[in-house]
């Protein structure tokens, strides 16, 4: 029953990030499909493309953390995703709005009513995710059950 529930899920997320790329050509044209991009290669653990949605500030934030691991920076943000269980649905657990004050920032707003704020960049025509407070957030709304293992 729980991998039909995660069956499902990756559908309705693939099916998003399709709707969205259609309607905009390049899904990091615009803030929220930045954060679509993360969370469906979150979902999919693909870190290449995880990678390339982050700003270059959090790239090298990730890169210092590595360092300190002695691990690649894109084996510390595979670490961050490696630890998530199972993710929350996003048409029963939360939703993506773009702020209507600053462009650049989208919300999750998760069904408690608890907005998390995404900031975005915009870097050569694509929006990417700005900083470590932004990511975080995106990890926490779409975190369902975590792994309680430590580090590398």
């Amino acid at each position: 029953m729980k991998y039909i529930q995660k069956f499902k899920f990756n559908i309705s997320l693939t099916l998003l990030a399709a709707v969205l790329l259609s309607a905009c050509g390049n899904i990091h044209q615009t803030p929220e499909g930045a954060v679509v991009a993360f969370i469906v290669a979150a979902e999919q653990r693909d870190m290449g493309k995880a990678w390339n949605v982050l700003s270059p500030d959090l790239q090298a934030y990730y890169n210092s953390l590595g360092e300190k691991m002695r691990k690649s920076g894109r084996g510390a943000l595979e670490n961050e995703i490696a630890r998530i269980k199972t993710f929350r649905s996003v048409k029963k657990d939360y939703r993506l709005k773009e702020d209507s004050t600053v462009n650049t920032t989208v919300r999750l707003i998760t069904m408690g009513g608890n907005d998390h704020l995404v900031e975005t960049v915009l870097i050569d025509g694509d929006y990417k995710i700005k900083d470590e407070k932004s990511l975080r957030n995106i990890l926490d709304v779409i975190t369902a059950q975590e792994n309680k293992k430590e580090g590398y």
